[in-house]
């Protein structure tokens, strides 16, 4: 990352009017969250049981969770099945910035899913229909810090002469909300006793915002004309998008079965209305700046490629496991969605994502002469940004139950706990950023 720079001109109501200035245009390249992270890369679980088996769902599923994971799985389903969750989430971020500390703690509440899936008579084999509602993304954020960094600015642009250096007062403000959900139609085929094939279409549907406030102060009065620069970028989008999963599923042997399933490049697409702000304070006036732009911006996601085993030694122990992956450098941007560097391009952007695998590990034991089912697991979920250094990979501890009433009513309940670290190993930042992540 490189230093802030502020420049200041004489005409400067007029340049900041039209948010042409550097100063305006690094105001989205802020240090206490890295806004230029697309925010479309970790996925949030699908359904209870496979949330409490560390989200291994692939070979797993047996229920109308499948539509979103493995739509295969749902040629698994007998008898009509209509199904809802909710999801609380907790998000704890802290962190250090220059010397100063900043502590976000966020959590919400709402409905995650709503399914329905219907299997069709048939003399033989099964056909299963399914849909879906589900919140796919959560994009909720809240980063916040002060410190005292070194800026360096132009005192009197138009006299030749070397640059101002000095330490400020800085605040940074982040915050994000919204999400994604995906309104989903499948449809599984037993093709043979050992084979099940299907295929999902997802529309996807949401909304995003995001907030950035950058405030400097020269409380050691360093500079003759300056006083502070408050600098606001806001951002406000609909978002729309398709995805499509083919999936299959095999039976290896008694008790054994293996779950693959491929999501198609994912396009989504912001649209929305970007505006910005900015005001300088000098002793004698304050010149503000304030203008607004329409945009559309689009993300295409690559292929995303998974797999899973389930095992059943016996009738009251199912043991599983999913791998999954993608190369995340081969994103697609179209639009001014973020930049890293003043000026860097797309070819920037891609370069701060890598190919990465995850996987889950779980298993599930079902009590004996109970309707009660008790799961646990881990899931490595890895950060596939690389603008900052990962010292604590993404990860997951689960643990969740299940209780069937009366053959006709499951309730299914999981909880999570994980998190992931990392930094800037840049002296002058000093940058670290620590997330908890939880959720039932």
């Amino acid at each position: 990352m490189s230093r802030k720079r502020l420049t200041y001109i004489p005409v400067l109501a007029g340049v900041l009017a039209a948010l042409d200035s550097p100063l305006a245009s690094r105001a989205d390249s802020g240090f206490v969250a890295p806004l230029d992270e697309v925010p479309l890369t970790n996925a949030l679980a699908t359904g209870a049981r496979a949330a409490g088996m560390g989200f291994v769902s692939m070979a797993v599923a047996d229920d109308a969770t499948a539509i979103t994971s493995n739509p295969a799985a749902m040629a698994r389903l007998n008898r009509i099945e209509l199904s809802g969750g909710f999801r609380r989430g907790s998000l704890g971020i802290d962190g250090e910035m220059s010397g100063s500390e900043f502590v976000s703690d966020l959590s919400g509440t709402d409905l995650s899913s709503l399914r329905f899936a219907y299997p069709f008579p048939t003399f033989r084999g099964s056909l299963v229909l399914g849909f879906s509602a589900e919140r796919i993304y959560d994009f909720a954020g809240d980063r916040l810090a002060a410190y005292d960094g070194e800026i360096e600015w132009d005192e009197h642009p138009h006299v030749d002469g070397p640059d101002s250096i000095g330490v400020w007062h800085n605040e940074e403000d982040y915050v994000s909300d919204g999400g994604i959900t995906a309104l989903s139609v499948a449809c599984a085929l037993e093709v043979s006793p050992t084979v099940s094939l299907g295929v999902a279409l997802s529309y996807l549907v949401g909304e995003y915002s995001r907030g950035f406030v950058w405030d400097v102060y020269d409380d050691l009065d360093l500079s003759e004309t300056y006083n502070e620069v408050h600098l606001q970028e806001r951002s406000e989008a609909d978002i729309t998008g398709f995805r499509g999963t083919i999936g299959g599923l095999f039976y290896v042997m008694e008790g054994l079965s293996v779950g693959v399933a491929v999501d198609t490049p994912t396009g989504v697409t912001f649209d929305g209305t970007r505006w910005d702000y900015a005001r300088m304070v000098m002793p004698d006036s304050t010149t503000v700046g304030e203008g607004s732009e329409f945009f559309s911006d689009k993300v295409t996601l690559p292929f995303a490629f998974r797999a899973g085993v389930a095992y059943a030694p016996a009738d009251f122990i199912v043991v599983g496991a999913d791998l999954s992956y993608s190369d995340w450098s081969e994103m697609d941007y179209a639009g001014r969605i973020t930049e890293t560097e003043e000026g860097a391009g797309l070819l920037q952007r891609r370069a701060f994502y890598d190919e990465k695998v995850g996987y889950g590990v779980g298993a599930e034991l079902t009590v004996p002469s109970w309707p009660l089912r008790i799961r646990g697991g881990y899931a490595y979920r890895p950060i596939v940004y690389n603008g900052l250094d990962v010292t604590t990979d993404r990860y997951y501890f689960t643990l969740g139950a299940g209780i069937l009433i009366d053959t006709v009513l499951a309730i299914d309940v999981a909880w999570m706990q994980g998190g992931y670290e990392r930094v800037d190993t840049d002296p002058r930042y000093a940058y670290v950023e620590s997330v908890d992540d939880s959720g039932l």
